[in-house]
């Protein structure tokens, strides 16, 4: 059986480019489409080209609707038309990767897989799926594109299966059953998870003031730090966020739902100093004898961890820059990783890999 080959990245967020409605963009967090555009041509040619099977998989936030205003606002009730209008501002933002992603999936052999992750929810909408689908599988090609938002994970076999991973997180769940809303509305919404629309309520309005807010992990040591370096804001977002905590989660609004259950977990969750998702995976890997390799995104901490029982945990990090201040991955470095997993029959190989590429004579300064 020939060798499958995997390249795997999650949590690039782009947004809507460096101009957008007319001026520059202060929410865009991608700044690496031509390091992106090489990553995909690198792994199309060359040793894996002439019909090699690769699949290039985008395990969950490559799109950030939820970081594109909707003629300036932040909309926190989401219908297909402002989706569309957010999908069509990141494809416009980002020429370069859109062809790039579009070249690679022409080719023999290669393939591109898109799971759903919590910032790119509006992939429930069909038309949304259609329109990433026009702009990635030119005329023929359909079946070499695959838009997954039914489902939360993918098994490759060979002991490998992926997930996004917010599925693990009270705040983020998305719900696969009921992904929109129609009661008392018009036009169907995005059933979103209260972390979504505190992003889009709280944490995009005060990036203003403080533009590494939504950069910082974990935020709650950032809390407390800053309630020594930086009260005044910091009580003034610790205050807001409480607000409207309590304004979304029990007070009923037909635009979203707020389940007790849920929202217990929230709390809870939320009382962890430093939340990852590692016991998740070894949860998981215990939990499924079959599998050996389990491979998540979201936490924007990449992680490459063996177990003495042979399992592996991989976490693929992120293409955005991020301020670390758990002292095991402190500072702020851009890493650029992903994984890479080759199966050949029941076999497989995974490890996480740190994209260097083809460096420019100059390229976006980010701090």
């Amino acid at each position: 059986m020939a060798e499958q080959i995997k390249i795997i990245v999650s949590d690039c967020h782009l947004s809507a480019g460096r101009q957008f409605e007319g001026q520059l963009n202060p929410h865009e967090d991608f700044h690496f489409d031509g390091e992106m555009v090489d990553l995909l041509e690198y792994f199309s040619s060359g040793e894996y080209g002439n019909g090699r099977d690769v699949e290039f998989f985008i395990n969950g936030d490559f799109f950030d609707f939820l970081n594109v205003p909707y003629y300036g606002e932040f909309e926190d009730a989401i219908t297909e038309a402002i989706s569309l209008y957010k999908c069509e501002a990141i494809i416009q933002g980002h020429p370069r990767v859109m062809q790039a992603i579009r070249a690679f999936a022409a080719l023999p052999g290669k393939r591109v897989t898109y799971l759903i992750g919590n910032h790119d929810a509006d992939l429930f909408f069909p038309q949304v799926r259609a329109r990433i689908l026009r702009e990635w599988a030119p005329e023929g090609t359909h079946g070499q594109v695959k838009l997954i938002a039914d489902v939360d994970r993918v098994d490759f076999g060979a002991g490998v299966e992926v997930r996004h991973g917010n599925q693990f997180e009270a705040s983020n769940l998305l719900n696969f059953e009921i992904p929109l809303l129609t009661d008392f509305l018009d036009d169907p919404v995005l059933n979103l998870p209260w972390g979504s629309i505190y992003i889009l309520k709280i944490i995009n309005r005060l990036r203003w003031e403080r533009e590494h807010l939504d950069k910082v992990r974990p935020l709650k040591v950032f809390v407390l730090f800053g309630l020594l370096l930086d009260p005044w804001f910091t009580l003034k977002f610790f205050f807001l966020s409480g607000f409207y905590f309590l304004k979304t989660r029990f007070i009923w609004s037909p635009r979203r739902r707020s389940r007790l259950k849920v929202t217990l977990g929230i709390l809870k969750q939320e009382t962890k100093l430093f939340p990852d998702l590692e016991a998740q995976a070894r949860e998981v890997l215990n939990e499924r004898p079959e599998l050996k390799t389990i491979i998540f995104g979201h936490t924007h901490r990449p992680m490459d961890k063996v177990y003495p029982d042979g399992t592996q945990y991989i976490n693929t990090g992120t293409w955005t820059k991020m301020l670390n201040l758990d002292w095991s991955s402190l500072g702020s470095p851009v890493r650029r990783t992903f994984a890479l997993v080759r199966i050949e029959g029941l076999e497989s190989r995974c490890e996480l890999r740190q994209w260097v590429g083809e460096h420019s004579p100059h390229k976006t300064f980010n701090g």
